[in-house]
């Protein structure tokens, strides 16, 4: 009754089966490559990695695809996390330009509080 009011013919029997399953097909294809592009995307950010730490003063703050042998000169004191999904290591050092001996190395995933000048990240 309502195509009626709407001025378009009445669909009835297999002609609204057929329209329904192809509406229903073409919300899958664009389900499906959502889903795909979305977990494709991730997984390259997951890739590059992403460092999250505390600032001297109790700042959260990131340092998103750090370069694999890069030091990078900035100061944490608090929580720091390797967010990395893939075989990288974060090195902390208590002097500015990695220098001294590291005082923690985040394997992925890893974290713990720490106090640091800098940092760099190997690729293990």
């Amino acid at each position: 009754m309502n195509s009626v009011a709407r001025g378009t013919a009445p669909v009835r029997g297999r002609e609204r089966g057929r329209a329904f399953a192809r509406g229903r097909a073409a919300v899958a294809v664009v389900l499906a490559a959502g889903a795909v592009l979305g977990t494709a995307a991730a997984a390259d950010a997951a890739d590059l990695g992403m460092l999250l730490y505390t600032t001297p003063t109790g700042k959260k703050a990131s340092l998103s695809q750090p370069e694999p042998g890069h030091c990078y000169t900035v100061k944490g004191d608090g929580l720091a996390a390797n967010l990395s999904l893939v075989g990288k290591t974060a090195h902390f050092y208590p002097k500015a330009h990695c220098g001294g001996v590291p005082v923690a190395n985040l394997g992925s995933g890893k974290h713990q509080k720490v106090r640091f000048s800098s940092l760099r990240v190997d690729a293990d």
